[in-house]
């Protein structure tokens, strides 16, 4: 006894790590009890709502499930769309920030990045005011142009950052070899840069998964919603069906979930890697 008790009281790290796992707790117990609400009937909420009761009521995804899975379809096929349209462009142009050489370079990129300054509630009346007088209302497009516009400033800023940390050697030896500038680009520089590909694609998802005021601006057809906007159809729909909403939470969040497990580790190496520069 004792000697854990000088162990305890020699341990530097110890407030530091009571203090992690304080947080720890803060962070996981709001998950936690999501699950643990997505198992219970009405009756087990009421009567019991922050411990778990038996029996689990298994029955409430796959009752959420037939109602979120259009939602789901939709969001993957907004997000995937808005990924693939900002990497590529955002590659582009962040290469074109790093490695060309023209007038009022600087300038230009410092007047691009300022937008990430302006908040995004200032230009949803006149981005809505676009989208109408464009017919885009109720199209998937005034969802994806949007996001893709708001999500170009970041985007670009990083690949830059990313491209012009790559040695310049690398470049000069590609054009000893006779690449013209495109070949650089498709076959050094976006291989290289696949980690902070990673980081941009996850940042987007993010953003775009979990978009609710876009989306109740432009898209009134339950048939055309995204998750975040289709969980919310569905809470007022269902909303004494505490079970089964909390099971739609649940399921929502699974794709974040696969995508994090699988792109975990180019997403940290692009964090870490490089220098972010202005």
């Amino acid at each position: 006894m004792r000697k854990r008790l000088r162990f305890i009281l020699g341990n530097r790290d110890m407030p530091f790590q009571a203090v992690l796992v304080c947080f720890g707790i803060v962070t996981f117990f709001p998950l936690a009890l999501v699950v643990i609400t997505s198992l219970k009937s009405n009756t087990q909420f009421y009567h019991n709502f922050w411990l778990p009761e038996l029996p689990f009521q298994l029955g409430n995804y796959s009752s959420a499930f037939r109602i979120i899975w259009r939602y789901i379809v939709n969001s993957v096929l907004y997000s995937g769309t808005t990924i693939c349209l900002i990497a590529a462009i955002a590659s582009v142009a962040g290469y074109v920030f790093a490695r060309f050489r023209f007038p009022f370079k600087t300038v230009i990129f410092l007047a691009f990045i300022t937008l990430i300054m302006v908040p995004g509630v200032l230009t949803l009346a006149p981005r809505f005011v676009l989208v109408r007088d464009l017919g885009m209302v109720n199209t998937p497009l005034a969802l994806i142009s949007v996001w893709v516009s708001g999500g170009l400033v970041l985007s670009t800023w990083l690949m830059r950052s990313y491209f012009e940390s790559l040695p310049q050697e690398l470049f000069d030896a590609a054009y000893v070899d006779g690449a013209a500038e495109w070949q650089v680009f498709a076959y050094v520089s976006v291989p290289l840069a696949r980690p902070m590909i990673a980081t941009v694609a996850m940042t987007t998802l993010i953003s775009t998964w979990n978009d609710l005021i876009w989306p109740l601006v432009t898209i009134t057809d339950k048939s055309k919603m995204p998750l975040a906007q289709g969980l919310m159809q569905f809470s007022s729909a269902y909303e004494t069906d505490w079970g089964t909403l909390f099971a739609g939470y649940v399921i929502s969040s699974i794709p974040l979930l696969c995508v994090f497990a699988v792109a975990m580790r180019q997403f940290i190496s692009g964090l870490t890697s490089g220098a972010v520069k202005a």
